[in-house]
């Protein structure tokens, strides 16, 4: 039972990376390319940059407020995984994702769990590069959602007793 645990875990992460590095050609084949000045119906340059088909163009810095504090959620969201992690194995609960191992390495899980929170503000400031800014922004959302969850789960969990063998003191 424990190894197809550990092979579904593999097979969902494997699943969500091709699904992110697939989608990256995707998003750079989706430049527009702008109307000749010559065309009729081209809008004056002074115009094109600011407006697209009468819609106002929202771009904002990518380290603007409400980014920060998106990333200081996906950072909070992480650090509470990963104090909840350490309790659920305390208790003598197994990991689902990652192995046993890399979780009672202390050092090594929160590099995992800081290089996780460097990947959600890498896939945030792709999106925000080729103008996908409400992508960017649900990026951390999802992020900070997922984490809580997984996190109040650990918590939840009651504590492994594993009974006595028997014959033993």
């Amino acid at each position: 039972m424990r190894k197809r645990t550990r092979v579904w875990g593999y097979s969902l992460s494997l699943f969500v990376a091709c699904c992110l590095l697939g989608s990256a050609p995707v998003s750079l084949a989706q430049v527009k390319v702008a109307p000749k000045p010559d065309a009729p119906g081209a809008a004056s340059p002074g115009i094109e940059g600011k407006q697209t088909n009468g819609v106002a163009k929202k771009a904002h810095r990518f380290w603007d407020k409400e980014n920060d504090w998106l990333f200081a959620g996906v950072g909070a969201a992480r650090t509470l995984d990963f104090f909840s992690t350490l309790n659920m194995r305390r208790r003598g609960r197994q990991e689902i994702f990652l192995t046993n191992d890399a979780v009672d390495n202390h050092a090594a899980f929160a590099a995992i769990e800081t290089s996780a929170t460097g990947v959600s503000i890498g896939a945030a400031y792709l999106f925000h590069r080729y103008g996908h800014h409400k992508l960017e922004r649900w990026t951390s959302f999802v992020h900070i959602g997922l984490a809580t969850a997984g996190s109040v789960r650990n918590y939840c969990l009651k504590t492994a007793h594993f009974a006595p063998n028997p014959g033993s003191p």
